[in-house]
């Protein structure tokens, strides 16, 4: 079953376009806060298994879809990563994120897919895979009547962020602390947009996230929500 068959018109216009965010899974490079309490090969994996969630959504959205590595090196790397519906006419759109702070990355992305008529855009990362259909189709509905929908996650951060005007300037917000979600809305707000703010449940930075995380997965039919939480399950880590 599609993730969005109840409800989605918008997906299904074709001009709302799924982006994800993410960084390749390797060694020493990305969740920092994990690699205190896990070691390398675990947390590689970990990462390697929670892209795999955020692709398995991708998969389902009936929309356009955009990669976004982190480095430009990764790009090939990326156009091979299993992002698409089989049943899916146009090509996966690929970028990398390029230079600057987090915020500075996205401005110049929501450009771009601005300008390749996408009239609506919604971010992810690969670190919330407790996001469910139902955040998806909250955000989407949102979109119908706000020029942006924010996600707000547990921690004051944010696990999605979708547009239908354009971002304001981003770069000086206060990207990865807790105070993120409320300066975003304030800056869209200040910018003269409406903003709607849903609760969006939590991304993964600490190893106290995991077991609220396993617990969360739990019954998910999913099959790479299946596949998470039985190696956290495996690994001791629920």
């Amino acid at each position: 079953m599609s993730l969005f068959r109840l409800n989605s018109s918008i997906a299904q216009r074709r001009v709302c376009a799924l982006a994800l965010v993410f960084r390749r899974p390797r060694e020493r490079h990305g969740k920092r806060r994990l690699a205190a309490s896990l070691d390398e090969r675990a947390l590689v994996e970990l990462c390697r298994l929670m892209l795999g969630c955020a692709l398995e959504d991708l998969r389902a959205w009936r929309g356009p879809v955009v990669l976004v590595p982190e480095d430009r090196d990764d790009l090939d790397w990326a156009r091979s990563l299993p992002a698409s519906r089989s049943d899916r006419r146009a090509p996966v759109t690929v970028f990398a994120q390029g230079a600057g702070n987090l915020g500075r990355r996205l401005e110049r992305l929501d450009r771009a897919l601005h300008a390749m008529q996408f009239k609506r855009r919604i971010y992810i990362g690969s670190d919330a895979p407790a996001l469910k259909p139902r955040h998806y189709r909250r955000v989407i509905a949102g979109l119908g009547t706000h020029d942006a929908v924010l996600a707000a996650a547990r921690d004051g951060g944010v696990t999605m962020m979708a547009t239908r005007r354009g971002w304001p300037q981003l770069a000086g917000l206060p990207w990865g602390t807790p105070g993120l979600a409320h300066a975003l809305s304030a800056a869209c707000r200040t910018a003269g947009d409406k903003v709607l703010t849903i609760p969006g449940g939590f991304d993964v930075d600490r190893q106290s996230d995991l077991a609220p995380l396993a617990r969360a997965l739990r019954g998910d039919p999913r099959p790479a929500r299946c596949e998470l939480h039985r190696w956290l399950v495996r690994n001791r880590l629920a």
